[in-house]
């Protein structure tokens, strides 16, 4: 490390500022040689698509190293140890920091593991706070005034810089521990594989391709309305990004599904549709026309099929059952009934058991090992006989 690095010591906090590319490559090489390091993120995303990062914060429980991204311009040594197989990253409720990483650096940490996640498996806690985790584990009461900092300001005040360098800190030493809890109750890979299956589920939510259908109520639409829905989502998308404006205030979801709804062909039907502004209608009412002329030219055969309804109020009583099924098993386990089976992961298999749908085996979140302790066990007590 070189000397340059701006120590600045904090009762027992050794708090390091890191603001030029040599500095930075000296860091990530020791850290490459450690097992373990503990990572944190500091944003903002108020009026932007992407995150604008304005710090990132490493430690191996001794100094936080306080990386200033709005002074460094050569990230190949950080990339590279964001990559390392041989270095877990650790983070806690890191699905933020995925995104930031993946905006600055083109990558997503890999291996990594988020205590969030291992806490519901360690104390049966589900979705626990950095604050109550820390208090848990180390009985340390952290402060988090500073949640709602500008961290692209210039100078940080100490009291950032000892906020962020907390959030690192203390995490390099509660997961040790929290790694011997998991080990005790055997269920250290199960955590692996969930961080794993957070980073599937970055992947599927960043891709427009993959969650168009997402909108509230998709499923009222006509196959030649669903089509324009997803050419319109997978065009606002990119448009968000080019112009780095947040995708409501290209359009907004309600304005999607109205103009999908009446698939407008001129511009007074166009300026009709719900929650469109004129500003928006000036901006990209040439463009809407354009992508419902492109479904008119479809044959009926192109378009998309229809979306799955709602399942109907009969298939409450099942679900019911089997939420009470799998809190029964979480408890036998003594883990948060969220972590053994999400919301997202019981329709799926309330729908195959009422109606037969298929279940899509390609989601981590139903593979692995809540595939023999929990999803066979639900096919097979509620079959239908």
């Amino acid at each position: 490390m070189n000397d340059q690095d701006d120590a600045l010591n904090d009762d027992a906090l050794n708090i390091v500022w890191v603001a030029d590319n040599e500095s930075l490559s000296s860091w990530c090489h020791y850290w490459a040689e450690l097992p373990v390091i503990a990572v944190d993120t500091e944003f903002i995303r108020r009026t932007t698509y992407f995150p604008i990062t304005g710090l990132i914060q490493i430690s191996e429980g001794d100094k936080a190293v306080l990386i200033d991204p709005l002074s460094i311009d050569e990230w190949e040594p950080l990339r590279s140890l964001m990559v390392n197989p041989s270095v877990m990253k650790v983070f806690h409720a890191c699905s933020e920091d995925l995104d930031v990483f993946d905006r600055l650096l083109g990558v997503l940490p890999t291996p990594f593991y988020d205590t969030q996640i291992g806490e519901a498996y360690a104390s049966a806690q589900w979705s626990l706070s950095y604050v109550k985790l820390i208090h848990e584990y180390l009985q340390i009461e952290v402060a988090k005034d500073e949640t709602r900092s500008d961290w692209t300001q210039r100078p940080l005040t100490d009291a950032q810089k000892r906020y962020a360098a907390l959030d690192v800190v203390y995490l390099a030493k509660v997961y040790p521990m929290q790694v011997a809890r998991l080990q005790e109750k055997d269920m250290l890979e199960w955590v692996l594989e969930d961080c794993e299956s957070l980073k599937w589920q970055y992947q599927m939510n960043s891709d427009p391709e993959q969650n168009w259908d997402g909108i509230k109520t998709a499923w009222r639409l006509s196959p030649a309305g669903l089509t324009l829905l997803r050419l319109l989502f997978i065009w606002r998308d990119g448009q968000a990004r080019k112009e780095n404006v947040p995708k409501g205030q290209i359009l907004k979801d309600r304005t999607l599904w109205s103009l999908a709804k009446t698939l407008p062909t001129h511009h007074k039907a166009v300026s009709e549709a719900e929650e469109l502004t004129g500003r928006q209608h000036r901006l990209y009412g040439e463009v809407i026309l354009e992508q419902v002329a492109l479904v008119n030219e479809l044959s009926p055969d192109e378009y998309q099929l229809p979306l799955e309804a709602p399942l109907p109020s009969q298939a409450g009583e099942l679900t019911k059952s089997i939420k009470a099924f799998v809190r029964e098993k979480a408890e036998a386990l003594n883990i948060a009934p969220e972590a053994m089976m999400k919301r997202k992961l019981l329709d799926p298999l309330v729908r195959h058991l009422f109606d037969g749908t298929d279940v899509d085996w390609q989601n981590p979140a139903i593979t692995g090992w809540r595939r023999d302790v929990i999803v066979d066990p639900v096919l097979e007590k509620f079959k239908k006989s």
